[in-house]
């Protein structure tokens, strides 16, 4: 982690137009076209839910706007971003947040989640790996889809974890698409930025 030179940093002026605001946040939900990943995973028996995690968690830590983050009047860059994503027990429904280093190929990935979650007997992290601000929030609303969405937060203009919810995804002429909604701070992340990570997670899939 370093801490960013605000003076010689190109974004300055735009970081402080946007700190004069109260709630400098934007939510934009589009869609993607998940098909080939549905094939994929399904050949394999992946998890669907962990396979896109690491097609998000692979394109944005390859952005390294998203790799900023705000504490206070400091703005630092991390190496890396790690997902912390909701799972749902299968007795209570209730939900259950898990948090797992990113790393390895897609198959690796997607197996240490799946032991993460079993192990993980308590519904939230530590106070402690809550706290970190090297994460990017992530769930899912697999039961139906959406064309808007808001996210739980406090009012904190220094809140500068992405979070991001994709719906059930439905068959339309042949191809499987999902509403996929994405929460910035725009402080730090502009509409080109959004652009370059929901393009990038496109390209990613496009291909598996």
């Amino acid at each position: 982690m370093e801490v960013v030179d605000l003076a010689a940093w190109p974004r300055r002026e735009h970081f402080r137009f946007f700190s004069g605001l109260g709630f400098p946040f934007y939510n934009v939900t589009t869609s993607l076209d998940v098909t080939r990943l549905h094939a994929y995973v399904r050949a394999r028996g992946l998890s669907f839910y962990h396979a896109l995690i690491y097609a998000t968690l692979s394109v944005m830590n390859g952005l390294p706007d998203f790799l900023y983050k705000i504490r206070g009047e400091q703005v630092v860059k991390h190496e890396k971003l790690d997902p912390s994503f909701v799972t749902l027990d299968p007795e209570t429904h209730l939900l259950k947040i898990v948090n797992v280093p990113f790393g390895g190929t897609l198959e690796e990935f997607c197996a240490q989640c799946a032991r993460r979650e079993a192990a993980q007997t308590s519904y939230f992290p530590s106070p402690e790996a809550e706290g970190r601000d090297d994460l990017v929030y992530i769930s899912c609303l697999p039961w139906f889809s959406f064309t808007s969405l808001t996210n739980e937060m406090d009012l904190d203009p220094d809140d500068s974890i992405p979070r991001i919810t994709w719906g059930r995804y439905e068959d339309r002429d042949g191809k499987l698409t999902l509403p996929y909604a994405v929460q910035l701070n725009h402080r730090l992340l502009d509409g080109w930025h959004l652009s370059q990570l929901v393009g990038g997670v496109q390209d990613f899939l496009d291909p598996a």
